[in-house]
């Protein structure tokens, strides 16, 4: 009887647990992560002929194709090999809003907006602008 009744709540404990834990998971890294805020990257005008123009693009199609921490990674990755590359910095930001970072994408988006400013994009500061205002209102 007493070893019933230790498999029996060692049973219900376990499967709290698990479900507790997916719940968790779930909205750590799986869909309950996401919210589709901003559908399609935007594109640069001139790649630069290096890796960094791969990276890039790679991050656009995985954005355009919702896979987000992968995006994330690519545009990373642009940025370490040019370090003055608005678009990807733009990229990102809006990659981490889709993922609900939104400290991080706040900081990315104004790296990319002074990115702009320091080569005279008007155009993309106006994005930027539109950008964090969307944020703003989430």
């Amino acid at each position: 009887m007493v070893l019933e009744n230790f498999v029996a709540w060692s049973f219900a404990i376990a499967l709290v647990a698990l479900i507790g834990g997916g719940a968790m998971f779930w909205a750590y890294r799986g869909r309950g992560s996401i919210q589709q805020v901003f559908t399609t990257p935007i594109s640069a005008l001139t790649l630069p002929e290096d890796a960094a123009s791969k990276d890039f693009q790679q991050g656009c199609d995985a954005f355009s194709q919702g896979k987000y921490y992968q995006a994330q990674s690519y545009f990373s990755q642009a940025i370490a090999r040019l370090p003055d590359f608005a678009e990807a910095y733009h990229n990102l930001g809006l990659t981490e809003a889709n993922l609900r970072q939104d400290n991080k994408a706040v900081a990315s988006l104004i790296q990319a907006s002074e990115q702009y400013g320091q080569r005279g994009d008007r155009a993309g500061i106006a994005l930027i602008k539109e950008h964090l205002a969307i944020l703003r209102d989430r």
